[in-house]
């Protein structure tokens, strides 16, 4: 199985009332005994979500509209569902994030808003409850069900990542987005994540390569969605190196949660800051498809494995609790994460002192820069409207060398329906008035710069001046 990659974690709060889906469809169980969220599982691959229902493997396609069941070693459909609508059908859905409970179950797609839940009755399908759009911003979002409300924070797509922290709306059928009365991480992205407590999650996110494309350490944050606040933890301890791995978070049952690190399967335990591994799974498996892989449902674990024979290919579905697989997994010699001091200590024991002392200049080199120009940066981002602000954000945000052409600089200032000649005037003066403002207010000769392609000389491409990029660097704050 490749459970999904959940790499390349954005916002959380308010409700989502388990209780108002029920009643806004009567075909739902009955609210009153509708529990809170007992796991969380992201399926392995896009618009497919698997689920287990009285011991059985079930498949639902959302694009297909479809459920399946796994019988010996092949999918045989038995019923079908209402998916996405024809004014929908461009919709590009994700992988699924699949919340079950006790008594119901909800499917929700990276890169999208679309939610579903779980009819009642004996045929269990589908239900859609959004009104959304595409939106394509939220890839590799950090989502939870807190306190009967379904959070989404963080992600990725059109070139940057989304500071937004949204909550599904059940009267309005819409994600809505809140502010949060903390402070939370400001890039961020999901790779793994567990509840800790009600409300309190431990999550880890991915470097942004176009901000430290050298570095490949992942932060853990402890996010807590009752009051929007967020809390370094440390480091990722499977990523404390600088080679590269491939990890897969597969979900979590309370404080445990499932991981494929190197296709090796651990479950790790944040309360106790402990991880194990898991023999004979994983390593060496094929896809989900070729009936090897994991699902977490409800409380339980199904681990599928190949059984097939020369006559009689079939497949051999194990469940357990994840308490069982704990107890049945062996001790890796690996915390979770390790705490800052730790890291640094480990990583870099031979030049610690060396390390200090660049930090230490570098913050009194900061410190000194924010003291001499804190006020005129912030003048001149706020000076700026949205559409200059974002083309500025974007070209700061390109690694050094590479350059923007002219369809990903309409693209920032959204002219995209406008025409060739309004395109050309719109840039041509936003570009104008972030150069012109620059250099009257930090004395930055043309700070966007404008170069012949490297292909077609005809053509025009646009970067920050090599000259400015560092300073020009520190305005992201005010972005």
């Amino acid at each position: 199985m490749k459970p999904l990659p959940c790499h390349t974690l954005s916002h959380m709060y308010m409700r989502l009332h388990f209780c108002l889906i029920l009643s806004a469809l009567a075909l739902f169980t009955d609210s009153s005994r509708l529990a809170a969220q007992s796991s969380l599982w992201v399926a392995p691959e896009n618009s497919v979500a698997y689920v287990l229902q009285e011991g059985e493997v079930v498949q639902y396609d959302f694009r297909q509209g479809t459920k399946s069941v796994l019988r010996q070693y092949l999918w045989v459909a038995v019923d079908s569902f209402p998916t996405l609508s024809d004014d929908d059908a461009l919709i590009r859905l994700g992988p699924p994030y699949v919340f079950t409970s006790e008594d119901t179950t909800l499917f929700t797609f990276a890169g999208s808003g679309v939610v579903f839940g779980m009819g009642s009755g004996p045929s269990k399908l589908p239900i859609r409850l959004d009104n959304t759009f595409y939106s394509g911003y939220n890839f590799d979002c950090f989502r939870a069900v807190y306190d009967r409300t379904l959070y989404s924070y963080g992600g990725s797509g059109f070139w940057s990542r989304s500071p937004a922290l949204i909550y599904f709306d059940t009267d309005l059928k819409e994600w809505e987005r809140i502010v949060p009365e903390g402070v939370l991480p400001e890039d961020f992205a999901m790779l793994w994540s567990v509840e800790k407590a009600p409300g309190v999650y431990i999550t880890s996110s991915f470097p942004d390569p176009d901000v430290a494309p050298n570095t490949t350490q992942h932060e853990v944050f402890q996010i807590n969605l009752a009051n929007g606040t967020s809390e370094f933890q440390g480091y990722f301890s499977l990523a404390l190196d600088d080679s590269p791995h491939e990890y897969n978070f597969i979900g979590h049952i309370g404080s445990r949660f499932l991981i494929e690190a190197d296709k090796r399967l651990y479950v790790g335990d944040v309360l106790e800051n402990e991880m194990r591994q898991v023999q004979g799974m994983i390593a060496g498996t094929g896809s989900f498809n070729g009936f090897e892989g994991v699902i977490i449902s409800g409380k339980n674990v199904a681990l599928i494995y190949s059984a097939s024979t020369m006559s009689n290919p079939s497949v051999r579905i194990r469940i357990l609790s994840l308490d069982e697989l704990w107890a049945q997994s062996v001790d890796s010699g690996q915390p979770i994460y390790v705490t800052r001091s730790k890291f640094l200590y480990t990583k870099y024991t031979t030049e610690f002192l060396v390390v200090l002392l660049a930090v230490l200049f570098l913050i009194t080199f900061l410190v000194r820069y924010n003291l001499a120009q804190p006020g005129i940066e912030r003048q001149f981002v706020q000076s700026l409207n949205a559409p200059e602000r974002r083309l500025l954000r974007f070209l700061i945000l390109l690694p050094s060398g590479q350059t923007a052409t002219i369809r990903d600089i309409d693209a920032m200032l959204d002219t995209a329906d406008k025409s060739w000649e309004n395109q050309r005037k719109i840039r041509s003066k936003s570009i104008q008035v972030i150069n012109s403002k620059s250099e009257q207010m930090m004395g930055y000769l043309e700070l966007i710069q404008r170069i012949p392609h490297p292909d077609d000389k005809r053509e025009r491409t646009y970067q920050i001046n090599p000259e400015h990029k560092t300073s020009a660097t520190t305005m992201l704050r005010y972005i």
